[in-house]
């Protein structure tokens, strides 16, 4: 399947080879191209030991009202068993909404060995069917809304707020500045807060977090729920640059015993850096059930753009 498309890909498109080893789960190589245009969509394509996997992704502009993204994907394994998904997102003047679902008659961890452990909670059951909505409204400037739900085995809701903040610093004043101007200032980063509610089906507790973004890109976060039976945590931390000019590294480590269908315990560290003509990344992964790790490299069909080919 990815053998066919090589003839007529755009430069853009990116051809990958990687392999990963889960306890359980076992090793799984994995090749696949990228952002292949098709026109008014982009496909990506894959193949592995398991699955055949395809995405396909594009976007509608509607003005004067807003824009709509969508995208779908596919996978069927050699064993028979499918899994569907789709995801839409779009505006509305001051409304943002963003609504998923899946289906599926095969296990994640029987596409991705390491799926159990990603940052996202991912619903492990082999079969059965899920849903999300989430509505933002912006209040002001600073303040937005935010209501949504999550349906299939486990049903609840939330809604809250959440609160940003530019940070600013004061720059010194230059020779020959007018004393009486008032200061010039620069933005450092950002702040966000958040505070809601969860409730439902063996959930129900109050949320909070906070997320610092630096301009440099550095982004640390992290949420809480607390309530009667119900309690966890979810943080993250993005460095670029950490291990050199264009690269970058992510960790993260999340505890939601709560969950019904996915791992409660969650972990991973995830370092992208280029290499050569491409770009390498390695995941290491692990949590409730056992760990993984993998290895991509990616390039692009199209050759070295700077080259002047």
């Amino acid at each position: 399947m990815v053998g066919a498309l090589l003839g007529g890909v755009a430069d853009a498109a990116e051809l990958e080879f990687g392999v990963s080893y889960a306890a359980p789960g076992g090793l799984l190589p994995r090749v696949g191209i990228t952002d292949v245009d098709l026109g008014r969509v982009r496909l990506d394509a894959a193949a592995s030991t398991r699955a055949l996997e395809a995405r396909v992704s594009g976007g509608l502009s509607l003005p004067p009202a807003g824009a709509v993204s969508l995208t779908g994907g596919a996978a069927v394994t050699y064993r028979g068993g499918v899994r569907l998904d789709t995801r839409a997102s779009g505006t509305l003047g001051p409304v943002a909404l963003n609504v998923g679902g899946s289906f599926f008659t095969a296990a994640a961890t029987d596409i991705d060995p390491l799926a159990a452990w990603a940052l996202t909670p991912t619903d492990l059951r082999t079969r059965g069917w899920a849903a999300d909505v989430t509505a933002r409204y912006r209040v002001s400037r600073t303040l937005v809304a935010v209501a949504g739900g999550e349906f299939g085995v486990q049903p609840h809701a939330l809604l809250g707020a959440e609160w940003r903040r530019d940070l600013t610093r004061t720059l010194p004043p230059e020779e020959g500045d007018d004393p009486d101007a008032e200061p010039l200032t620069e933005r450092t980063g950002s702040v966000t807060l958040r505070l809601g509610a969860r409730a439902g089906a063996d959930v129900l507790g109050v949320t909070g977090g906070a997320t610092y973004t630096a301009e440099s890109g550095l982004t640390a976060s992290l949420d809480a729920l607390a309530g009667p039976g119900s309690w966890g945590a979810v943080g993250s931390l993005e460095v670029p640059g950490l291990l050199g000019e264009e690269s970058a590294t992510r960790l993260y480590l999340a505890y939601e015993p709560w969950r019904r269908a996915a791992a409660g315990l969650r972990a991973g560290a995830e370092v992208e850096v280029p290499l050569g003509p491409g770009t390498l990344t390695t995941d290491v992964r692990g949590g409730s059930g056992g760990f993984g790790v993998r290895a991509t490299y990616r390039f692009p069909l199209g050759g070295d753009e700077d080259s002047g080919e």
